[in-house]
C-alpha cells in the first residue's frame, strides 16, 4: 500500500510521516486567500491540513454540480493541486456526514425530504434532529442508515467526488487517508429506543437476527416464545424488562444498534475503495462515547475499516475527561487519534477557550498518550470563535505563539515517536455499559434540555445481583471499583491505559496486568480471551465480584471454576485475583514495579515519555491554585525544562517543580546516576 498506517502516523512511499495537521475548510475562504492561508499554515510547523468535502455544498440541486464554476470557492480539485503545490500533505472527509455546523449537517435538503431515507422513532414519528436543540438553523429529518434509498443517493455523490479524490491519492498526490463518514451515532441521539425503527432498519435487525441466530428455531428458544419467521420479530420500542426472561430481545437490539453503525461505516468504506479511493488508509471518528452503540475495538476489528479515532472538544477544567480519553485510545486503538481536536469552538459552545487552555490541553493530552492530532479548525470560519488562523489568513498573535513554539518542540521531541510509560490496563466490562443502557426509558433526544437527572430516565430491576451495577458502570462514581483501582494505581506512580473488554486480545501482552471490571456477570467469550491472557504469563484482577451468570442471567463460569471467594490462584504461568475492593491498595502495591519516577502526594500528574535513551517528564496542575509538586527518584539526576524554559536542574532523590494553574512542565532528563547534586 502507498500509504501505510503504523503505531506512529503514516507511512508514504517508505517514509514515516506524522498526523498532526489543522482543519482548513476551502469553501468557507475566499479563493484569492486561499495560498495566503496555506503559507500561513506551513508557517507554524504543519505538513499537514484537513478538509471536509461537503455534498450539499456542491450538489446544488439532485443531479447538478457546482465544482468552481459558480462559486470559485467550490474548486475542490483546485484547492488539492494548490496542496501539491505548497508540499502539504491532506486528510479527505467526504461524509456524506459531515455535520461542521451546516444546515443539514451538509445532507442536500432533497435527500433528507425522501420518506425512503427518514430514521423513524419508537412512535413511528419521523426522527428530527435537534441535539442541544442548537444545531443551526433548524431541526431536520435524520436519515436512515439502513435505507437503500441512503445508499443509493450516497453511492450518486460518492460517484461525483471520489475520481476527484482519487486523481490526488498519495504518494503523486496530496491525499494520504480519507474518512468513512462522520461521528456515525444516529447523530448522537444514542439512546437505546430513541431510534431507527424505520422499516429498512427493522429488515436490516432482523437479518441481523438471522445471521446470529442461524434458524428461527433457535431464536424462538431464546426468546421463549414460538415464531414462524424473522419477519415476526418486532423490537422494543422502550424498556419492558422486568426480569431475566425480556433480556435477549432487549440485549439483542442494543447489539443490532452497534451493529447497524460498524455495519454502516464498513459498507461506506467500501463503496469509496470501488471507486477508486484505494492504497490509502480509511478511518472513521467517534464523537465521545466509549459504550454502546459505540464500540471502537469491534469497528477497527472490521477489515473494510482501518483505524478510529476519537473527537476531544475540552475545556481547561476537564483534565480527567481527556486523561481519560488518551487512555482509551492508547489501549484500546492501532493508532491514537484525534481527528477534532477542538481548536477553538462552534459559536454556540457554553465556554469558548481562552489562549492559554489550546496549550493545557493540548500537552495534556500528548503526555496520556495520544500520537495523532488534527487541530479543528485551525482556521476560522463562520460559526466558529477562538482560532489561531482568521478566515483571512491573518494571525491572532495571542492564539498562534503556541502553535508556532509547539512545532519547534516537536522537532525536536517528536512525541509521536515517544512511547508513554505504563504498567497496567484499566478494562471496561463492555456487557455492563449495555446493561445500564438497557435499563431506561424511552426519552427524546438528549433530554439534559429539560434540565431532568438521568436517574429519571432510569429503571430499576432486581436479578438478585451482588453488585450494584449502576455504581460500577460508572468511572465518574469514586466508590465504584474500577475508579478505586485508578485511585491506587496512581497513588503508587503507576500509570494505565484503558480499554473494554472487547479489546483485540493480540493487544494485551502489552500489559503485565490488567485489572477488569466485573460484576455478577459478563460474556464467556470475553472471559476466555482473559482467561488465555492469564494463562500465558498474566495477571488479572477482577471486582468487585466474580462473574457467575452470562449476561442473559444463565449459569456460566468460565473464571469462577477458579476461585470461590476473594483470593488468587495460578492458572498457567499467570494469576488470577478476585478482589472485592477491600485489598487493592495491597494488591496494587505488590503488583505494580517501583516506578524510576513517581510524585509525591499532592493533585499533580506525572507521566513519563520515552524514545530510545530519551526521557520526558511532563508534570500537569489541572487545579486552579498553583501546586508544589515534587518528583521522586533514586540517586543523581540533571534534568532540564524544555517547555516554556531552558533551565538545567541537578537534583538527589527529588525534583521540586513549581506548576501554574492549569498548566504542563516538561523535563528531559539529561543524565542519570552519574551527577552529584
Amino acid at each position: 500500500m502507498p500509504v501505510a498506517l503504523t503505531n506512529h502516523g503514516l507511512n508514504i512511499d517508505g517514509r514515516p510521516v506524522p498526523v498532526y495537521s489543522g482543519t482548513v475548510h476551502y469553501w468557507r475562504l475566499e479563493r484569492d486567500r486561499w495560498p495566503y492561508i496555506l503559507d500561513q499554515v506551513k508557517a507554524l510547523g504543519f505538513e499537514m491540513v484537513e478538509t471536509y468535502v461537503p455534498w450539499a455544498i456542491h450538489e446544488t440541486a439532485a443531479g447538478v454540480y457546482d465544482w468552481g464554476t459558480i462559486d470559485d470557492r467550490k474548486d475542490v480539485d483546485a484547492f488539492m493541486r494548490l496542496c501539491e503545490e505548497k508540499g502539504l500533505w491532506l486528510i479527505v472527509r467526504p461524509g456524506p456526514l459531515i455535520n461542521a455546523e451546516l444546515t443539514d449537517f451538509g445532507f442536500p435538503e432533497w435527500v433528507l425530504l425522501d420518506p425512503d431515507v427518514q430514521a423513524k422513532t419508537a412512535s413511528g414519528s419521523i426522527h428530527f434532529d435537534a441535539a442541544w436543540g442548537l444545531h443551526p438553523p433548524r431541526p431536520f429529518p435524520v436519515p436512515s442508515y439502513a435505507s437503500e434509498k441512503f445508499y443509493e443517493l450516497v453511492g450518486g455523490w460518492f460517484d461525483a467526488i471520489c475520481p476527484v479524490i482519487a486523481r490526488h491519492l498519495a504518494p503523486n498526490g496530496c491525499v494520504v487517508t480519507v474518512q468513512s463518514d462522520n461521528e456515525t451515532c444516529y447523530l448522537f441521539h444514542d439512546q437505546p429506543y430513541a431510534t431507527d425503527y424505520s422499516d429498512a432498519s427493522l429488515r436490516l435487525y432482523r437479518s441481523f437476527l438471522r445471521e446470529k441466530y442461524g434458524s428461527i428455531d433457535a431464536l424462538s428458544e431464546m426468546y421463549g416464545e414460538r415464531f414462524t419467521s424473522f419477519g415476526q420479530i418486532e423490537p422494543p420500542r422502550d424498556c419492558g424488562v422486568e426480569g431475566a426472561r425480556e433480556l435477549p430481545l432487549h440485549l439483542d437490539w442494543l447489539a443490532y444498534k452497534e451493529y447497524q453503525i460498524r455495519h454502516s461505516i464498513a459498507r461506506i468504506a467500501r463503496m469509496l475503495r470501488e471507486r477508486g479511493i484505494t492504497g490509502v488508509p480509511l478511518f472513521h471518528d467517534i464523537a465521545w462515547q466509549m459504550v454502546t452503540p459505540l464500540d471502537v475495538s469491534r469497528m477497527e476489528s472490521d477489515p473494510e475499516i482501518d483505524w478510529v479515532g476519537m473527537n476531544l472538544y475540552c475545556n481547561k477544567e476537564e483534565y480527567a475527561t481527556v486523561a481519560r480519553r488518551m487512555r482509551f485510545l492508547a489501549g484500546a486503538t492501532r493508532l491514537p487519534f484525534v481527528p477534532e481536536f477542538g481548536c477553538g469552538l462552534w459559536s454556540h459552545h457554553r465556554k469558548t477557550f481562552m489562549p492559554a487552555e489550546h496549550e493545557f490541553v493540548t500537552l495534556s493530552a500528548y503526555m496520556n498518550g495520544v500520537k495523532a492530532v488534527n487541530f479543528y479548525m485551525l482556521v476560522e470560519r463562520e460559526r466558529w470563535q477562538g482560532s489561531p488562523i482568521t478566515r483571512h489568513g491573518d494571525y491572532r498573535p495571542e492564539y498562534v505563539d503556541f502553535y508556532r513554539e509547539f512545532a519547534a518542540f516537536l522537532e525536536r521531541y517528536p512525541l509521536w515517536e515517544f512511547e508513554r510509560e505504563r504498567g497496567a490496563l484499566l478494562m471496561f466490562a463492555y456487557d455492563l455499559g449495555r446493561h445500564t443502557r438497557m435499563l431506561t426509558t424511552l426519552n427524546v433526544g438528549h433530554a439534559d434540555l429539560l434540565g431532568l437527572p438521568k436517574e429519571a430516565f432510569e429503571i430499576e430491576v432486581d436479578f438478585g445481583l451482588r453488585a450494584d451495577i449502576r455504581r460500577e458502570a460508572s468511572f465518574d462514581r469514586t466508590d465504584s471499583w474500577l475508579r478505586r483501582a485508578a485511585g491506587e494505581l496512581t497513588a503508587g506512580g503507576t500509570a494505565f491505559d484503558m480499554a473494554d473488554t472487547h479489546i483485540d486480545p493480540a493487544r494485551l501482552d502489552r500489559y503485565p496486568t490488567i485489572y477488569l471490571q466485573s460484576v455478577d456477570f459478563m460474556d464467556p467469550g470475553d472471559q476466555a480471551n482473559l482467561l488465555n491472557y492469564v494463562e500465558d504469563g498474566g495477571r488479572l484482577v477482577v471486582g468487585p465480584e466474580m462473574p457467575r451468570l452470562d449476561p442473559l442471567m444463565r449459569q456460566s463460569e468460565v473464571f469462577a471454576r477458579f476461585l470461590d471467594e476473594p483470593g488468587r490462584t495460578e492458572i498457567g504461568i499467570g494469576q488470577l485475583i478476585w478482589s472485592d475492593g477491600s485489598d487493592l491498595a495491597a494488591i496494587a502495591s505488590e503488583l505494580s514495579l517501583p516506578p524510576e519516577y513517581r510524585l509525591a502526594s499532592g493533585p499533580a500528574e506525572l507521566a513519563v515519555l520515552r524514545r530510545g535513551d530519551q526521557t520526558l517528564l511532563f508534570l500537569a496542575n489541572p487545579t486552579e491554585l498553583p501546586v508544589d509538586a515534587a518528583v521522586l527518584f533514586e540517586g543523581a539526576r540533571a534534568f532540564r525544562s524544555v517547555w516554556r524554559s531552558t533551565e538545567s536542574t541537578r537534583a538527589s532523590d527529588r525534583l521540586p517543580v513549581e506548576i501554574a494553574p492549569y498548566s504542563v512542565r516538561v523535563f528531559e532528563v539529561e543524565c542519570a546516576g552519574a551527577v552529584q547534586a
